[in-house]
């Protein structure tokens, strides 16, 4: 998850934008297990949808896969692991209490500032292939590979750099940082009595590579493509303070400590690094791209052919990836700096060329690339040698929009704060043939994790996403850092949880289901039959049905005499309703989930 130029870094957190550097002391479990039960306020949706907090209790959670069985397997930032299990009959996942620790990888994961484990995915023949695949930052010094962790200390959750490495003070030399390596993982899971666990010594590590010099723009996702293969994204491994070309990485100020990130040639560090694949003299990298491998073989970078393996290059925190269902279309967030948030688009990701999103060079907007003005003039070579092959030499966006400067409402009316920052965390696609509506299936949902919201992007008339047609989906949705289809085929979020003060709330987090449920039944009848009900002041003869959308307050007024075949009934009660409100004729109830059935009943009045 990306990081502005001024942010607030909590412990064992993502960051959060802020207008000051803010350093928390709160470390939290790997495993969250020692969190209490927190059940987080649901999203605002669209009538007929429901949110629901399937999975509570989570402290830091970034990401969510689920088994075919439905078997939710959650990555905490910290390097923990989690498994649920669902109750297939009830539709529901196991409490925290009997959930399985499936993992820790606290020790090998460098949790530093956006840093830490990010991405997991489960192979699609689970569990026939018991794997589970991860993407985390490696906590390891790129000149010193073998050796970890780097920094931090084990059993602490928080990996702080410390003051002599620190890479808040500035960009400028001798700041080395804290550089670390960028990892990709297959993990072999096995059943347990208690559930699946991973097999005590079985991560087998797919690619190794890159450089993330400072605590921002390091791993990414991880997710299956239609051909088989494992993609993956990586930041570029640059500071978020400013125009980053590798100048803390050259100063020959380190001595023995060497530079951080060993093969870097001058001026072609930083964010530059994205544009690796453009320069000669030095090992091509994963850093600012998306990439893919065998899920078995994994991938050596800098010796096999890029051509197999490099699938998009150029993207600053590509934080992201889904595949559409039934397409080969790859789709994509890219984190942006001050200017531009980004959706991208692979057309035919197996078989498409390499794609050049343009970072740092360009950024932004819906269907063009911009010069990014950070970087001309005057314009690196690099960046200057782009410029010269104009801007049909990148890939545009499909989708963007203002993250800092010049931000504000994505949609008219909608209560998504924008003055601060924003960071695209999430995008789904939602299944065909769903019991959803027609103009939801197939769609094109996004996050931001800044904004609490979640948006949906509109079909043309081709069914293709439509970002004229941009509409907000969920609003006040926490802090949405992670979209994924599950069981039901309905849409899932992560909510990596709040602050107080600066301080993470431990257990905040959670997994959230997004559903359809339609109109609440409403049935309405009355003892005699045929009596008028006013109900939100229209009267409507019994029995009578309709349905209304869940928290709605609907009025009920039944008539104090009703006369048929010239015989007087008088109201008498509710039938459906309990307690004093069952002998009131005037009724205010407020729709749930659950059906209602009321019968007014009425008594004949006396002869005199």
């Amino acid at each position: 998850m990306s990081r502005r130029r001024a942010h607030a870094v909590a412990v064992g957190s993502l960051a959060l934008v802020a207008s000051t550097l803010l350093a928390v002391d709160a470390p939290t479990s790997a495993s969250g297990s020692a969190a209490p039960e927190v059940v987080t306020d649901r999203a605002t949706l669209p009538a007929g949808f429901r949110d629901t907090d399937v999975i509570g209790g989570l402290s830091e959670p970034v990401s969510v896969a689920f088994a075919p069985d439905g078997t939710a397997f959650v990555a905490l930032k910290t390097g923990g692991i989690k498994s649920y299990d669902l109750n297939a009959g009830g539709g529901q996942f196991e409490p925290a209490a009997t959930s399985t620790d499936f993992a820790d990888l606290s020790v090998e994961v460098d949790n530093y500032g956006d840093r830490g484990l990010t991405g997991i995915a489960v192979d699609p023949n689970f569990p026939a292939r018991p794997y589970v695949y991860v993407n985390y930052t490696y906590n390891a010094d790129p000149q010193h590979p073998d050796t970890f962790p780097a920094w931090g200390s084990p059993g602490v959750a928080y990996d702080n750099c410390g003051p002599d490495d620190s890479d808040e003070a500035s960009l400028n030399p001798p700041e080395r940082g804290c550089p670390v390596l960028d990892r990709v993982s297959r993990l072999t899971a096995q059943k347990t009595a208690l559930g699946w666990t991973m097999q005590p010594g079985s991560e087998h590590v797919l690619v190794q590579d890159g450089c993330a010099q400072f605590s921002s723009h390091s791993s990414g996702d991880v997710a299956f493509g239609p051909d088989g293969q494992l993609y993956a994204s990586a930041g570029d491994g640059a500071s978020f303070r400013g125009a980053d070309s590798g100048q803390a990485n050259n100063d020959p100020s380190y001595g023995a400590k060497g530079a951080a990130c060993p093969g870097d040639p001058a001026g072609q560090g930083g964010s530059l690094r994205a544009q690796d694949q453009r320069t000669s003299g030095d090992p091509l990298g994963i850093d600012g791209t998306i990439f893919r491998m065998d899920p078995d073989a994994g991938l050596h970078p800098a010796t096999d052919d890029p051509g197999q393996w490099l699938v998009a290059m150029g993207q600053r925190n590509p934080w992201r990836l889904t595949f559409r269902q039934g397409r080969e279309q790859l789709w994509s967030v890219d984190v942006g700096s001050s200017n531009w948030e980004e959706i991208n688009r692979l057309g035919d990701a197996p078989t498409t060329s390499l794609v050049n999103r343009g970072w740092p060079c360009y950024e932004g907007a819906n269907g063009q690339s911009l010069v990014n003005p950070s970087w001309t003039p005057p314009a690196d070579g690099i960046c200057a040698g782009l410029y010269a092959q104009g801007a049909n030499a990148v890939q545009p966006p499909v989708f963007s929009y203002r993250t800092r400067t010049g931000a504000g409402p994505i949609t008219p009316g909608e209560h998504c704060p924008a003055t601060s920052s924003s960071a695209m965390s999430g995008i789904a696609f939602t299944p065909l043939g769903t019991g959803w509506p027609g103009d939801y299936q197939d769609a094109l949902f996004f996050s931001d994790f800044l904004r609490g919201c979640i948006w949906r992007l509109g079909k043309d008339a081709n069914g293709q996403p439509d970002p004229s047609r941009v509409q907000v989906f969920a609003q006040s949705a926490g802090a949405p850092v992670k979209l994924a289809i599950g069981p039901g085929n309905d849409l899932y979020y992560v909510d990596y949880g709040s602050f107080t003060n600066g301080s993470y709330d431990a257990g905040s987090g959670g997994i959230h289901r997004i559903s359809y449920a339609g109109a609440t039944p409403f049935v309405l009848r009355s003892s005699p039959a045929k009596v008028k009900v006013k109900v939100d002041g229209k009267r409507h003869r019994t029995p009578y049905r309709t349905g209304f959308d869940e928290g709605a307050a609907v009025k009920l007024v039944a008539p104090k005499i009703f006369v048929k075949h010239g015989v007087h009934y008088v109201f008498k009660k509710w039938k459906g309703v309990h307690g004093k409100a069952k002998r009131k004729r005037k009724l205010r109830l407020t729709v749930g989930v659950t059906p209602i059935s009321l019968k007014a009943i009425y008594r004949p009045a006396r002869r005199h």
